[in-house]
């Protein structure tokens, strides 16, 4: 069964998200290029398009659910540490995508550990590799549609929970989908700069290293809740 089509999940998104239709000046998306320069937007609203990745143009729509009330993530919507206690379920669609071994899904915390001092960041939070499901051509949009398989060792670097540290307002945790081989995926050698040794490095180095390029993205905020 299509769990999405393109504009399905960007309306779905943007339900959850009023801030992405205030990116959109509030007119209607019915274009799937039209919602992914809505997201460009977004991503680029929160500095997260030059701080933790170069511009891009997104290929597909990613959706992680979390908890036993699956409370998606949609752009920079809260979150109680309780909430992301364990990892999501990750839902993915790729209009037009034809084929693919797989994708990865990476999670970044590049505000470690505060914003305004982000002297731990960029952290490495999950690298997971995500594999398309079988899909009816008929019964929606063409393209591939992803859902985590839990029950496979598809970790490169197990999930690590979101911990802000007390006093240190919002983070931003920041899911990427990066495309290319994943077959010798390495994980980086340390969480913190993603190995790299380096404030502000992380999920581009990494990726560049392993030959992947983002193709999506979304994220959350979430802060200890002593402030």
């Amino acid at each position: 069964m299509q769990l999405f089509s393109s504009l399905a999940l960007f309306l779905f998104l943007s339900s959850t998200c009023t801030s992405l239709t205030t990116y959109a000046d509030q007119k209607p998306i019915g274009e799937t290029e039209d919602a992914f320069d809505t997201i460009r937007k977004a991503l680029k609203k929160a500095s997260i398009i030059d701080e933790v990745i170069d511009d891009f143009q997104p290929k597909c729509f990613v959706a992680p659910y979390y908890g036993s009330k699956q409370k998606p993530v949609a752009f920079g919507n809260r979150f109680k540490q309780s909430d992301t206690k364990w990892k999501p379920t990750l839902k993915t669609f790729c209009p037009n995508m034809t084929s693919t071994p797989g994708l990865t899904v990476a999670l970044t915390d590049p505000d470690a550990p505060s914003r305004k001092n982000p002297k731990w960041g960029e952290m490495c939070h999950w690298i997971t590799i995500i594999y398309a499901t079988a899909q009816d051509a008929a019964s929606g949009p063409q393209g591939l549609e992803f859902e985590s398989d839990f029950t496979s060792p598809a970790d490169v670097v197990d999930y690590k929970p979101p911990g802000p540290p007390a006093k240190t307002g919002y983070h931003r945790y920041v899911f990427l989908v990066l495309e290319g081989d994943v077959t010798n995926l390495t994980a980086p050698e340390d969480r913190q700069h993603w190995g790299t040794g380096k404030k502000g490095h992380g999920v581009r180095d990494w990726a560049e290293k392993e030959g992947l390029k983002v193709i999506g993205a979304n994220y959350f905020i979430e802060k200890n809740k002593k402030q």
